[in-house]
């Protein structure tokens, strides 16, 4: 018993910091999100570790590990998920709103438009036929094709 109270006594800034680092390596392992939240907790017991015995410690960490571990999977693990459609990797979604040149006469309300030096298939709202050179506004997506709107 002596043994594990001599071990506990020897808790400090360091242990603490060593502890989280290695809860972060295992999250970036791991990728779950489940196992980054005892290492914030780690992190924060860390910085109060200064100030207080191994009893408060552990009861922190403890406190804090468990109320990380909730919070973030009901609140913030979901807007992870929807970042999904944040538009990172697709640069479609960057366009929106954009101004495109016709490179092709549209033919039934569909053509060919550039933007920067990328062509892209494209259709306009209403259907109609823009010119060869004429200027439109991304409005929308339409799966890759670009939705136009007259200028």
């Amino acid at each position: 018993m002596d043994i594990i109270i001599a071990g506990l006594e020897g808790l400090n800034l360091w242990w603490w910091l060593g502890l989280a680092a290695v809860l972060l390596i295992a999250e970036l392992l791991t990728g779950t999100t489940y196992i980054l939240w005892p290492a914030a907790a780690a992190f924060v017991t860390a910085l109060i570790s200064s100030f207080t015995g191994w009893p408060v410690e552990l009861a922190v960490f403890a406190i804090l590990g468990v109320g990380f571990l909730i919070a973030g999977d009901r609140w913030l693990k979901p807007r992870l998920k929807s970042g999904a459609d944040s538009g990172l990797n697709s640069r479609a979604t960057y366009l929106v709103g954009e101004s495109v040149t016709v490179v092709g006469g549209f033919s039934e309300g569909r053509g060919r438009v550039r933007h920067g030096d990328t062509e892209w298939s494209a259709k306009t709202e209403d259907g109609s036929d823009l010119a060869e050179g004429a200027k439109a506004i991304v409005a929308a997506l339409d799966g890759t094709r670009l939705v136009l709107k007259a200028v």
